[in-house]
């Protein structure tokens, strides 16, 4: 039997950390229950998990932790910008980002138990979505010259464009991956907890930088895909509370289902080095998901499937027009190393 290098080793560990924190979120949730009730749902634009009013430990607890975090979370991006790849170890940036990244889970379930407001009571709940939005937008650019965009197509982005997002691409996830965790208290409904661990996941990768695995194709697009677990996860539980404001009756689920689906069909599928005839099953598959889901939820609503590929794929059209304008205005060095042209 082969002995696992360092990072599998490492990589593996933080899995298991990774369900063993969500489990103690999940064991410690019914704690927070002695802040209830909270206020009655007012529909889709409505955040849940807040108190009826603010209070003063809450706002220093929550933004306190949260700056601390963000902060920390910039200077290790700032560091793994210059400490270049090693692929095959584990840096003592890479040890720091695991820790930092840990501890200040643990101090978030604390301060949930302590103060139950996260950032949510304080901001619209679309800044957290759109953070997140972005994210995957700023992921299907820099991954379509290894993939393609849609359907194996790649489009001729300029290097220096590509060489400008990933110039910036960790301050910003960073920001969006410490924003959300924070927005939300450490509650235990299973949409929260499938939110919680997704993002224990994305913490990982942003830890794991200038390793092989901060690359790997397989794990990028189970990133991508675990984001189809979480949508219809809260939209399935505001379902079930009778909260789930869609006009065109229960299953607004779907739309998140089918959406994150279509992207890993028509996009990430194209990681990988496929035969035709697993191709076509995959998308015989799908479409006979989405046939079936929408004969329950009406194929009048079958339109619906078109939400999220297109904020996608149109935000993702949108940041390349601006990184080339910026490549063209600005020019600098090539595209380095960090993503090969190659599939993985």
């Amino acid at each position: 039997m082969t002995k696992r290098d360092p990072v599998s080793r490492a990589f593996a560990w933080t899995l298991l950390g990774a369900v063993v924190l969500t489990a103690l979120i999940g064991i410690t949730a019914p704690g927070l229950q002695r802040f209830y009730p909270l206020s009655p749902d007012q529909g889709p634009s409505w955040y849940f998990w807040k108190l009826p009013a603010p209070t003063a430990w809450g706002f220093i607890s929550a933004w306190g932790l949260y700056l601390a975090h963000q902060i920390s979370l910039w200077i290790l991006a700032f560091k793994f910008r210059g400490e270049g790849m090693h692929a095959g170890s584990v840096s003592r940036l890479n040890a720091t980002a695991l820790l930092v990244n840990g501890a200040f889970i643990l101090l978030h379930i604390l301060q949930s138990q302590l103060f139950y407001d996260g950032l949510a009571q304080y901001v619209p709940v679309w800044t957290s979505q759109g953070s997140v939005i972005v994210m995957l937008v700023i992921m299907l650019y820099s991954l379509a010259p290894r993939r393609g965009l849609i359907l194996g197509f790649k489009p001729k982005f300029k290097e220096r464009a590509l060489a400008w997002v990933r110039s910036w691409h960790g301050f910003y996830i960073s920001w969006a991956l410490c924003y959300t965790f924070w927005f939300h208290p450490t509650e235990g409904d299973i949409g929260l907890l499938t939110g919680f661990f997704y993002m224990f996941l994305l913490l990982t990768q942003f830890s794991f930088a200038n390793t092989r695995i901060h690359l790997a194709m397989g794990w990028l697009v189970l990133l991508e895909l675990l984001v189809g677990l979480h949508g219809p996860a809260i939209a399935i539980q505001k379902a079930l509370a009778g909260n789930e404001g869609d006009v065109a009756g229960p299953g607004i689920w779907i739309m998140f289902a089918s959406g994150f689906l279509f992207m890993f069909v028509f996009t990430g599928q194209y990681g990988f080095r496929l035969k035709a005839w697993a191709r076509g099953a995959i998308f015989a598959g799908y479409g006979a998901l989405v046939i079936g889901l929408f004969a329950w939820r009406g194929f009048d609503r079958l339109f619906e499937v078109s939400f999220i590929p297109t904020a996608l794929y149109g935000g993702t059209v949108a940041l390349a027009l601006v990184a080339g304008l910026v490549a063209r205005m600005f020019p600098g060095a090539k595209a380095g190393p960090g993503l090969p042209a190659g599939r993985a």
